[in-house]
């Protein structure tokens, strides 16, 4: 016989409630055994919205059926994200913190490439991605449902991280918030992982807001500087006519839409991830660190190394037209 499904915690009732009227609804999930906030048009038939399970409480107390266990897949038991499941995506995913043996700079990363962890504070969901901007949705999305990112802008503000006019307007696109948000999850990721490790996922971190608390002061009151990012003014028009000349000059000629598009999604993510930032105190002295960013001579030899292999015979003949170019010209008298 399936179980019942347990009530939902008062915390995340409360923030169903807040988006009444939104576009999202409080449903338990079959698969992984839980409560948690979906988008109606994600909700699945393994799905128990809150409302057909409140139903059936009342059907049952009222003793006209006996539907508490309303909606629920005969694979109730089938194991999901439970207790120890961020561990194991951790273990999967390769995910480490990498010591830059220069500075000392430690990163998480997954496979090489740097990710952010986050952990909603009241489905206890996670988000885990190299994407800045996806995981950013997610703290966000939490923050607001729980009515507390007015207190992060109070204590950035409060520690001078952010500038007086991101502060009164609230404005999550700044430079200096973002900056102060990346810095952050850099080390709220770490902490995540460290602590994952031999807990078998029974350990839990902290709030996002507790723990910004603790970053901006280090030993002695010494206030600890965060990364920032700063971002470049690219537009999609000048990338696209760089993709075009690139691919002119190696092979002669555009590349088709399929492969516009697909290169243009690689760098508009190269310039949204900005430039970061970081300083470190090693010894006496303040270490600063930049990385990424858009770089077009790199970028360009990048490009054209990649067309060079996938184009042999049209690089080839590319050159060739150079090469007869520069001869006509020497034998003209041009050079």
């Amino acid at each position: 016989m399936a179980k019942k499904i347990p009530a939902p915690d008062k915390e995340i009732l409360k923030r169903a409630k807040n988006l009444f009227g939104t576009d999202n609804v409080l449903v338990w999930d079959g698969v992984n055994n839980k409560w948690r906030i979906k988008k109606d048009d994600k909700v699945t038939k393994n799905d128990v919205r809150y409302k057909d399970w409140e139903q059936g409480q009342q059907e049952e107390k009222e003793g006209t059926a006996t539907r508490g266990d309303i909606g629920v897949p005969a694979y109730y038991d089938r194991p999901g994200r439970k207790e120890g499941d961020l561990t194991n995506a951790i273990e999967k995913n390769n995910i480490q913190i990498t010591v830059d043996p220069e500075d000392g700079t430690a990163t998480v990363k997954s496979n090489d490439k740097q990710v952010w962890i986050y952990l909603d504070s009241a489905s206890k969901d996670y988000e885990v991605s190299d994407d800045y901007d996806k995981v950013k949705k997610a703290v966000l999305l939490d923050l607001k449902t729980a009515g507390t990112l007015n207190q992060l802008f109070d204590e950035l503000y409060a520690k001078k991280q952010i500038s007086k006019a991101t502060y009164e307007s609230k404005n999550t696109a700044a430079n200096d918030f973002n900056a102060r948000l990346v810095g952050i999850l850099n080390e709220y990721s770490k902490t995540i992982v460290e602590g994952n490790e031999g807990s078998g996922g029974s350990y839990q971190p902290p709030s996002l807001i507790d723990y910004a608390k603790g970053l901006f002061v280090g030993l002695g009151g010494e206030k600890q500087p965060l990364a920032r990012r700063e971002f470049q003014d690219i537009s999609k028009v000048e990338l696209n006519a760089f993709i075009d000349q690139i691919y002119i000059e190696t092979i002669g000629r555009r590349p088709t839409e399929e492969q516009r598009v697909a290169k243009l999604k690689e760098l508009n993510k190269i310039v949204k991830e900005g430039i970061l930032t970081t300083q470190k105190k090693v010894g006496g002295e303040i270490q600063t660190r930049t990385t990424g960013g858009f770089d077009q001579q790199e970028q360009q030899l990048k490009l054209q190394k990649r067309l060079k292999t996938e184009n042999p015979l049209e690089y080839e003949r590319r050159q060739g037209f150079d090469f007869m170019g520069q001869l006509q010209k020497i034998l003209s008298g041009g050079m």
